[in-house]
């Protein structure tokens, strides 16, 4: 992996290296052509391109509240960079949202997926956002938070200095707001070492 000076985020050098370290994400999301996706707190909307170069036809709505790196000039690179190292241009397309600390400023009832890639951990109004997204979501859509995971309750994490959640705080706080998990898998930079781990949750039934 790399970074492009004048860029944020990090990018593959091929598409072999994005499938061999990102093929178990990508089963575990089951992007289909057509779907509708949005990504809360995009920012340099690196992983969404990268995702887009491997799955054809998903419509992304990127959404993000600070401006300092999510912007149409990086979302722009990110999506050409993805585009060119792929070889044939992307099908997977994408529009920008700005939201705001307790609205994401997207539409209701319109997405298959909603993404929250090392962001949740940031909310100021956790619960606020939750009960947003969950008018967001198709009613059978799927909401996916991936997070590291802290070694104890409490550890604040490296680079913003916010306290993580352990999962089973992640899981309950989830089931409170109207969630039921549906699946995890674990992100392993060490053999038996977690160091990230994401979640899916569908919306509870009444």
């Amino acid at each position: 992996m790399q970074m492009i000076k004048g860029y944020c985020g990090i990018y593959y050098r091929s598409m072999d290296d994005l499938y061999r370290q990102k093929q178990v994400e990508l089963d575990f999301y089951q992007f289909q052509p057509g779907q509708r996706v949005a990504s809360i707190g995009a920012q340099c909307c690196h992983w969404e391109a990268m995702y887009a170069a491997a799955t054809d036809s998903i419509q992304f709505y990127l959404q993000d509240i600070d401006t300092s790196f999510f912007n149409p000039r990086q979302a722009g690179f990110a999506w050409h960079y993805y585009d060119s190292l792929r070889g044939k241009p992307m099908t997977g397309t994408y529009q920008m949202i700005l939201g705001t600390e307790h609205g994401t400023g997207l539409p209701e009832q319109f997405f298959d997926k909603i993404m929250i890639i090392n962001s949740f951990h940031e909310f100021t109004d956790q619960a606020g956002m939750l009960a947003d997204l969950s008018r967001k979501l198709k009613k059978d859509g799927l909401l996916y938070i991936d997070e590291a995971v802290p070694r104890k309750s409490g550890q604040k994490h490296g680079v913003c200095k916010l306290p993580m959640l352990l999962p089973e705080e992640m899981i309950q706080l989830l089931q409170v707001n109207g969630y039921t998990l549906t699946g995890t898998i674990n992100i392993e930079f060490r053999v038996n070492k977690t160091y990230r781990k994401i979640y899916a949750f569908r919306l509870s039934q009444p």
